[in-house]
């Protein structure tokens, strides 16, 4: 193996998935550099492995490990990448809540103890699950955006506060069209990647 190089793991680059750098060892100011490895598996496998480190994170009530491995040669280069580990907690859920406020809906006590109810089943987290709140009647109004409380802690005292709007209509459909054009557009706190769940 390669005396005069070393291949560092940083756990947190990548969005937190864990990179792999290499440095070249010997004067005092020698420099690392992304080796640039790749995510994808292909094909057969030889050389010497190298993994970034799989740093531990809570993903609801389990624990994943992201990262990644690689195959190299003598002169670290690049000969293959492994499949990586699982790079998403399975609950990376973006939600929307829909909640009809109309005057047909009563007592609204019991709406804010079910909403509280099933918030409290959720992970909430940024790399988890954040939820938004929309209240329709007659009109519509966003109690909050996603992300805008990012712990289960903040969103259940929401909840616990919510204040009914009321109306005479029931616009639901206006709701729903609103859910899904606006809710989880990134000006409302919508990310990237997950699955957005409209409820």
């Amino acid at each position: 193996f390669c005396p005069l190089r070393l291949l560092v793991g940083a756990p947190w680059d990548g969005d937190g998935r864990g990179d792999i750098y290499r440095c070249h060892m010997g004067p005092p100011n020698s420099s690392c550099a992304k080796a640039n490895l790749g995510t994808h598996g292909e094909g057969e496998i030889w050389g010497v492995p190298a993994c970034a480190p799989l740093w531990s994170q809570h993903c609801g009530t389990s624990v994943f490990s992201p990262g990644r491995c690689v195959q190299l040669d003598q002169e670290l280069q690049l000969v293959a990448t492994m499949a990586p580990t699982a790079q998403r907690c399975s609950t990376f859920m973006d939600i929307v809540v829909l909640l009809d406020s109309s005057n047909s809906i009563y007592p609204w006590e019991e709406v804010q103890a079910f909403l509280g109810n099933v918030l409290e089943r959720f992970f909430i987290g940024p790399g988890q699950t954040q939820v938004g709140v929309l209240q329709y009647g007659e009109h519509l109004v966003q109690e909050w955006a996603l992300g805008q409380h990012p712990t289960a802690q903040s969103l259940l005292e929401a909840a616990r506060n919510l204040t009914r709007q009321e109306g005479r209509e029931t616009r639901t459909a206006m709701a729903i069209r609103e859910a899904c054009t606006e809710s989880f557009s990134p000006a409302r706190g919508g990310r990237p990647g997950p699955r957005g769940c409209c409820w």
